[in-house]
C-alpha cells in the first residue's frame, strides 16, 4: 500500500529528521508495523483501541505534529470494520426460528415420554407392595445400669478433674510447674489492624530493578499518563474493562487521576491497591 492520508505527512516528516523506521521503533518501543500502519494508513489487524490510540499520540509527540488527523482516519477505518464484521455475522430470523421449534417439539416429546415412564414404575411398585405384611417396629433397647465398679471408677475420675480445675486455678500445673497466664480475649467489635503493603512493591527507588513488566486493568474510567526509560510522557483515558501493558529496561514513571479505579500487576505478582477512588497518585519503578 502507497502511503496516503495524513500518515503519508508524517513519513516525510520522520525522512526530515534523517530517522528510519527502525530507528523509531526502538526509540519508542512501538512495533515497525504499527508505525507503517500510520504512515500509510492501514489499521488491519491492530489492538484494541486504548492501544491503538496511545502508538498515534505517542509518534504525534516524537514527530512534534498534531495527531488529530490520523486519530480521525484511525476512527474511520475501527469504524467501517466494525460494520463489516456485524454484517457478516447477521443470519436470517426464519433460520433461528425453525431451530427453536425443533427445540421445543424435541423438549416437548421428552418430557412427554419421561411422564409415561414414571406412571408405569409407580404402578409396578404400588402393585408389588399392596399384598405386604407391614413390619412391627422394632422395640428400643433398654441402657444397661452400671455396675458398683464402674461408678467407683468415674467417681474417682471426677474427684481427679476437680483437682486439676483447681491446681489450675492456683496457676500450678499437676507436675508442680507454673501454668502461663491466658491472654486475655480483645473487646467486642474491636478489629486487629492489619500490616500497611510495603511502598517498594508499588513504586519508589528500592530495591526494585528492571527490566520491568507492569500490566494495569481498569474497573471504571481512569486517567493515566506514565513514561519508561526516560522517553516522552504517554497519557492515556482508560475505561472500564481497558487494559494496558507497560514495558522497561531500567525505569517506569507513573502518574494515576483515579488510583482507585485500576489494578496492577508487576512482573506477574500482584500489587496492592494503588490508592482511594478519585485519588491522585504518582509512582516510579526503578532506578
Amino acid at each position: 500500500m502507497t502511503p496516503a492520508g495524513a500518515g503519508a505527512a508524517w513519513r516525510e516528516r520522520r525522512e526530515s529528521m534523517g530517522k528510519t523506521i527502525d530507528q523509531v521503533s526502538a526509540e519508542l518501543r512501538i512495533g515497525r508495523r504499527y508505525l507503517s500502519g500510520i504512515e500509510e494508513g492501514n489499521y488491519e489487524g491492530w489492538p484494541e483501541r486504548v492501544f491503538s490510540t496511545g502508538f498515534i499520540r505517542a509518534y504525534a509527540r516524537y514527530l512534534s505534529v498534531p495527531a488529530a488527523p490520523v486519530l480521525d482516519e484511525y476512527e474511520r477505518s475501527a469504524g467501517e470494520r466494525s460494520e463489516s464484521r456485524m454484517a457478516a455475522q447477521l443470519r436470517p430470523g426464519w433460520v433461528e426460528r425453525e431451530r427453536e421449534r425443533g427445540s421445543r417439539r424435541t423438549t416437548y416429546t421428552l418430557a412427554a415420554g419421561a411422564v409415561l415412564l414414571i406412571g408405569v414404575l409407580l404402578s409396578w411398585v404400588s402393585l408389588r407392595t399392596e399384598h405386604r405384611p407391614v413390619p412391627l417396629p422394632a422395640a428400643p433397647a433398654v441402657p444397661r445400669p452400671p455396675t458398683p465398679a464402674e461408678n467407683a471408677v468415674k467417681a474417682q475420675d471426677n474427684a481427679a478433674a476437680v483437682s486439676r480445675n483447681a491446681a489450675a486455678d492456683n496457676g500450678v500445673a499437676d507436675n508442680g510447674a507454673a501454668v502461663p497466664p491466658v491472654p486475655p480475649a480483645p473487646p467486642a467489635g474491636a478489629t486487629v489492624p492489619e500490616p500497611a503493603p510495603s511502598v517498594a512493591a508499588v513504586g519508589g527507588s528500592g530495591p526494585l530493578e528492571g527490566p520491568f513488566q507492569l500490566f494495569l486493568e481498569a474497573s471504571e474510567t481512569t486517567w493515566l499518563m506514565y513514561s519508561f526509560d526516560g522517553g516522552a510522557p504517554i497519557d492515556v483515558t482508560l475505561y472500564a474493562g481497558d487494559k494496558i501493558s507497560i514495558q522497561a529496561r531500567e525505569r517506569i514513571a507513573l502518574k494515576i487521576g483515579n488510583a482507585g479505579g485500576v489494578t496492577g500487576t508487576l512482573n506477574g505478582k500482584r500489587l496492592p491497591p494503588f490508592g482511594e477512588r478519585g485519588q491522585v497518585r504518582k509512582f516510579a519503578l526503578g532506578q
